[in-house]
């Protein structure tokens, strides 16, 4: 009776250590404070990641740092460094200029829910990046932004970047610029302009159009030389036409 009780108990412990271990095997240990240079407001209310220290290539920007909301990554804060990965928390609301420009070994990044502007070259010539799924509460992207990224395939667009002002363009131009591999382009439902931003992405053969889509603007797929096909899921959009002296392979002009 004790032996058939003691193996009951081994066995209740074994199945709680791996339940535990599941439970955590999806989120990855935030990097130590150490692993940054940082700034942090007079009032103590917002901490900025000034540059990455550290030799990790699998970083995790902390949430808080001194139990204070890490809001911004500053410009040139990993630029140059030999990074793989880098998870974004969701207390970040901003990405500054050239913020992660030229991380050539940079392959995935994991963009926090809150991010709300990634400014001019944010992320160029990051040459390994494969994915850009970029959040839903995203209002502006600055030019280059993804630019020169060679191996990027696929990128996500959030109707939130696109649903202003419709005289002007939320996506300042060549935001993706000389992307090479790039085939694969989602617009989230609901996007009301597509912005002049996938000049000589000459991997690209096809794009699918939303119906909300109201407006294209020049020159947004400029020197795509190997697009052919256009799917308009409704109406075609308002100005939508080729540029008469053939600049523009697929592009908005004002009449």
């Amino acid at each position: 009776m004790k032996r058939a009780l003691t193996v009951t108990l081994i066995l209740m412990m074994l199945f709680t250590f791996a339940a535990c271990d599941t439970g955590t095997s999806g989120s990855r240990k935030a990097s130590p404070a150490s692993d940054f240079d940082y700034w942090i407001s007079e009032n103590r209310d917002r901490a900025i990641i000034l540059r990455y220290l550290g030799t990790a290539a699998d970083v995790v920007i902390p949430e808080t740092i001194e139990n204070i909301p890490v809001e911004s990554i500053y410009s040139y804060a990993f630029s140059y460094t030999g990074i793989k990965s880098v998870d974004i928390p969701d207390s970040v609301v901003s990405i500054m200029t050239c913020a992660f420009v030229h991380c050539t070994e940079l392959e995935t990044v994991k963009f926090g829910a809150n991010i709300e502007q990634i400014e001019f070259s944010a992320f160029w010539e990051c040459t390994a990046l494969k994915e850009a799924y970029l959040p839903g509460g995203l209002k502006q992207l600055g030019s280059r932004a993804f630019s020169g990224c060679t191996s990027l395939e696929t990128v996500f667009i959030p109707a939130s970047l696109t649903t202003q002002d419709q005289n002007t363009d939320p996506w300042e131009s060549d935001t993706f610029a000389d992307n090479t591999s790039l085939k694969n382009i989602i617009f989230e439902e609901g996007t009301e302009i597509i912005g002049g931003g996938f000049v000589s992405c000459t991997a690209l053969q096809k794009v699918t159009v939303p119906a909300s889509v109201k407006k294209v603007l020049v020159p947004a797929f400029s020197k795509c030389e190997n697009l052919t096909e256009i799917v308009f899921e409704g109406d075609a959009p308002e100005f939508f036409g080729m540029h008469t002296h053939g600049d523009f392979a697929f592009g908005i002009y004002d009449s």
